[in-house]
């Protein structure tokens, strides 16, 4: 609904103009009803859900939506476009729709920009040889996300576009608009797309019967070098996915319209003919739609294929002071390295704003606690389908009912998605109108989820305390899945047991503890140096331990990045910057030797050229690096012409 207009200024000054599009509804107003949209008589095509299905022109664009509040289609809406309807007004409750909702600027002062505006999917209709677009059970990865969302228009239950049937024999062709300058111009590689098309073959089983499943994934080449990827790769093999190396020639439709015919030279030179129910096209990245207008307004650097261009050595950095990238639009890329470099980014705009640091922060307000003690005791149970997660095993009807029935549970539901922001409110909601004073959340883990939950007690005057969660997900539904009955009686168990322990739950009092301002790292490669720099340069004292006598570890016998930058210049100036940096203690040929503590307060002990030595911090960051691999096999160690990757590069710099 918004987008950046116009941009001046510099590192630590910039300004930056916004304009939010009209929303016809008003926010403030606006309680999420959903009345104008089942009122509304416009239908259009879903673009959340790529097409498949159809929403109305008064919307929100997904269940989980932040904030949850509706919007009416400026373009398709009728009485916006033909003075027509009115409709959604007549019925909204609460007078929030506003038809003379015009656009407004807002002028922001911020000191740093962070790009991450994300990727294009490739629109694969070109490869007209693959019949997207005119053979209905030909889909894009995207649409086959959807597909098997239990939010999506299959509602979970996978059936394909031509029939409603579900599919059987499924298809994947990779490298769809990647690694290719034929009919496209896309030569490189989207990184992503060979893991989530494994992902997707496996989790189908999930979403259908299962009988007769049948997954074929056509590649040229598998990228699986991430952490657990390749054996992620290995694994679905084990479990029946079938691989081909194989770039199929064409789809054609099959019979009646339904299915495909897929045709393919192997490995060998056989030209094999072969039908499936569906075929997916595994679609690459490509940078969003607006990157050269953002790149002109920003005055950045673009490489020849629109991604924003950076150096290997600090990939969250632009041509352009105080302006950061991460995720996507700096190149294609997964999840972990998308949040990664999203750190990164972030460090290098708190590094830069390091002097104006906490001037505008403020603390979140919650209602005056109230008392619970000598109240009756007031139960809620909360029952979290997680789309299809929990509910594909454990039947959360039963359960819900189950939950009823136990001693002191006055109100007990079932919700799709209990983290969702719509299901949060309404769970404050509940609690108020049926005066609860103690909850219990049966869902997925408290590692990732409690404080959300303890959040919205808060916002309701509970103590944050007086919640329970019963992990019927992780712990359940996820280890049980050929057990529906016997998933569904432990859950059963669970939630009677976090009834039993939240009735006896007090109200607690969190304290805070002063925190040793200080940091401890360990290893001092490139990684652990950085690590300090960034540290130290928001002032904080830092502890740089290595275990050898010199600082750069594996990064002196590399000799330059992928995209021809030294590394040893790059390394000599870190370590250089690292040693004389007023905030950073360096201990070479160091050991850490014992560490105990918690968080915000640690002690451990460190032999520095064999003396002992104490060190307090509060956090510690743990950047001990790796080592190549020795093989056992090639003749390596046996033959000299027979080297190691690292070695090679040795010879190459020695021997140039």
């Amino acid at each position: 609904m918004s987008e950046v207009v116009e941009v001046s200024g510099e590192l630590g000054n910039f300004t930056v103009k916004v304009k939010h599009n009209p929303r016809y509804i008003d926010m403030d107003k606006c309680i999420a009803c959903g009345l104008c949209a089942q009122k509304c008589p416009r239908k259009v095509d879903d673009e959340f859900n790529q097409g498949l299905n159809q929403r109305k022109s008064a919307y929100i664009k997904y269940a989980q939506s932040i904030p949850l509040k509706y919007v009416i289609d400026g373009e398709t809406c009728i009485y916006l476009t033909r003075g027509k309807c009115k409709a959604c007004e007549k019925f909204c409750p609460t007078s929030a729709i506003n038809f003379d909702d015009t656009a407004e600027i807002a002028t922001l002062n911020v000191g740093a920009v962070i790009l991450s505006p994300g990727f294009k999917p490739f629109d694969p209709k070109g490869f007209d040889f693959y019949g997207y677009g005119t053979i209905p059970d030909v889909v894009t990865s995207m649409e086959y996300e959807r597909l098997l969302s239990s939010s999506g228009p299959c509602m979970g239950h996978l059936t394909r576009p031509s029939d409603s049937k579900e599919p059987r024999r499924i298809a994947w062709i990779q490298c769809v608009g990647s690694r290719n300058t034929n009919r496209c111009a896309n030569g490189y590689c989207s990184s992503v797309c060979c893991m989530y098309a494994i992902k997707e073959a496996l989790v189908t089983a999930e979403h259908t019967s299962g009988e007769g499943l049948e997954q074929t994934i056509f590649f040229m080449d598998i990228r699986s070098h991430g952490k657990d990827f390749d054996r992620f790769y290995e694994g679905a093999k084990a479990k029946g996915v079938r691989f081909v190396r194989a770039r199929p020639h064409s789809i054609e439709p099959g019979a009646g319209n339904s299915g495909v015919v897929m045709r393919y030279t192997t490995e060998d030179g056989r030209t094999l003919v072969e039908e499936f129910d569906l075929a997916v096209l595994s679609i690459g990245l490509e940078p969003p739609a607006d990157a050269q207008q953002l790149a002109d307004m920003f005055k950045l650097n673009l490489d020849h294929y629109r991604f924003a261009q950076t150096s290997d050595l600090a990939p969250g950095c632009t041509n352009q002071p105080g302006v950061y990238v991460a995720g996507a639009f700096q190149a294609p890329k997964v999840i972990q390295r998308s949040v990664t470099e999203a750190s990164t980014a972030a460090g290098e705009a708190a590094t830069a704003l390091i002097q104006s640091r906490g001037e505008l922060t403020r603390r979140k307000t919650y209602p005056v606690e109230r008392s619970v003690a000598g109240d009756e005791t007031r139960i809620g149970v909360f029952v979290c389908s997680c789309g299809i997660n929990i509910a594909g095993v454990i039947n959360v009807d039963e359960l819900t009912r189950y939950a009823r029935s136990l001693p002191h549970v006055v109100l007990a539901e079932n919700n799709l998605f209990s983290c969702s922001a719509d299901t949060q409110e309404l769970m404050a909601k509940k609690i108020s109108e049926h005066r609860l004073n103690r909850v219990v959340i049966a869902a997925c883990t408290p590692r990732t989820h409690e404080p959300l939950f303890q959040d919205t007690l808060r916002e309701t005057g509970l103590n944050p305390y007086l919640v329970e969660m019963a992990n019927i997900r992780n712990q359940n539904a996820w280890v049980h899945q050929r057990e529906p009955e016997k998933a569904t009686e432990k859950a059963k168990d669970q939630v009677r047991m976090a009834v039993a322990k939240t009735a006896l739950s007090v109200p607690l009092a969190s304290g805070r503890v002063n925190v040793v301002p200080k940091a401890l790292v360990i290893g001092g490669g490139v990684a652990g140096m950085a690590a300090a720099m960034s540290l130290a340069d928001q002032s904080f004292q830092t502890v740089l331990l290595e275990k050898s006598d010199r600082l750069g570890g594996n990064a002196w016998k590399v000799n330059a990045t992928d995209q021809g930058e030294a590394i040893r210049p790059y390394l000599e100036s870190l370590i250089q910057k690292v040693e004389q940096h007023p905030n950073i203690k360096v201990l070479k040929n160091a050991q850490l030797k014992t560490a105990v503590g918690s968080v915000g307060s640690f002690v451990s002990e460190i032999q520095v050229n064999g003396e002992p030595r104490a060190v307090t911090y509060g956090v510690a960051v743990i950047a001990t690096g790796g080592r190549e691999s020795r093989p056992a096999e090639y003749l390596y160690g046996e033959d000299p012409r027979v080297v190691t990757h690292l070695e090679f590069d040795a010879l190459l710099r020695d021997q140039p």
